[in-house]
Formats: C-alpha cells, structure tokens, sequence
C-alpha cells in the first residue's frame, strides 16, 4: 500500500463519520487551506485518492450577468478538484502546482455545478513514487441538467519543497 500524506490521512481520519459531517468538515477545513475555496461556498461532496468531487451553488456571489455561474466560477471547482485529487498522492515533501488550464465553454450552464476529477492508477504510482512530475487530471464538469457545458483539461505538476526554495530570490 502507497505511503498516505497529511491530507489522505485527514480524509481517512474523517472516513468514519456521516456523508453530511464528513462533506461539512472537509469542505470547512479545505477552505482554510486555500481560502479562495471558502470564499466561493465549494463543497466537498466525495474525496478519495483516485477521486474528487465538488460542488457549487449557483449563489448570487458566483452568478455572470445573466444569472449563471460565472466561468471563472467553473474553472474554479475544475481546479479544486483535479488540485485537492492530485494533492492526495504526491509525498508530504513536494508541493502540486496548476501547469495549465484548457477549457472550451460549449453552451450556457443551468443552475448548480459539479466537477469531478479522477486519478489513474498509473498517476496516482507515479506521483507516490516520484519527487518531481506533472499529468494531465482528468475532470468532468456538469450543471443541474446533468450535461457539461464546459469541457476542461487541466496540467497539474509536483516538485519537491526544498527545490521551490531553492529557486526563490
């Protein structure tokens, strides 16, 4: 079995509770981490090592002009959840950094919106094995009818923390 990071171990710490404490504690802890995530009302609907769930509420703070969740608002969840996925196997010694983001809006969005992001295996191996990678992460993002107006692809990559010290001026 792959080593487990601080984050993996909180999630595995909070296995045991109720989906709707677990849901509630994940979603108030990970907005402390990155606090952008709390601002906007993300929540963690599922979190594993292979897979990330979020979800946002079409709330008038995340609303464009004409009343849909804003597209800063839809990379947002997609980079949280391919972020907080990737961030659950690199080692406690490397740090996960967005390389880059893809995103073709296809039609306008319905109300509520949900990314999910998957882990291969073989990423998941890789990033528990090695100091220093990047991978293209997989994420699905879908609004309340279900489709996805957006189709999104983002470049995530992992290095050490002593070498991003190394390269501060």
């Amino acid at each position: 079995m792959a080593q487990r990071n601080r984050l993996s171990r909180l999630v595995q710490t909070t296995s045991k509770f109720p989906q709707g404490i677990r849901t509630a504690l994940w979603s108030k802890a990970f907005g402390r981490i990155v606090p952008m995530v709390g601002t906007a009302k993300i929540r963690y609907e599922q979190v594993t090592p292979s897979l990330v769930k979020v979800s946002l509420a079409n709330h008038k703070a995340m609303q464009n002009h004409i009343g849909q969740v804003h597209a800063c608002a839809m990379l947002l969840i997609a980079e949280t959840a391919t972020g907080f996925v990737t961030a659950m196997n690199v080692p406690d010694s490397a740090i996960v950094l967005i390389k880059s983001i893809k995103a073709d809006f296809k039609r306008p969005s319905k109300g509520a919106m949900k990314a999910v992001a998957e882990l291969t295996a073989e990423q998941q191996q890789l990033m528990q094995s090695t100091d220093k990678g990047e991978t293209l992460v997989s994420v699905i993002i879908s609004d309340e009818s279900g489709e996805a107006p957006v189709k999104c692809e983002m470049l995530w990559a992992w290095v050490s923390k002593s070498h991003l010290q190394k390269s501060k001026p």
